[in-house]
């Protein structure tokens, strides 16, 4: 299957523009309501600049890289599948 995604002419496999509780979750070692508790952070902090906040129980992925200083290609391999490990 790793062979088609590299093959000519084959277009990327989308990745999502949003984390949600589990990939939060994953990604920083916490609980559920902790989790839950960083994404209402980050919808507010964009309500609060003006921008339009995802729906509940998800957030801006770049937002959420920005502010937990953990690079943008980790969260992308998270939400590809991977562990994020290589």
């Amino acid at each position: 299957m790793s062979a088609l995604r590299t093959a000519p002419g084959v277009a990327a496999i989308p990745i999502r523009a949003y984390v949600n509780c589990d990939d939060v979750m994953f990604l920083l070692g916490c609980k559920k309501s902790k989790a839950c508790e960083y994404i209402k952070m980050i919808n507010e902090k964009t309500k609060k600049e003006g921008g339009i906040p995802f729906p509940s129980g998800k957030a801006n992925k770049y937002l959420f890289s920005e502010l937990s200083k953990l690079p943008i290609e980790y969260i992308n391999n998270v939400l590809q599948g991977n562990d994020g490990k290589g």
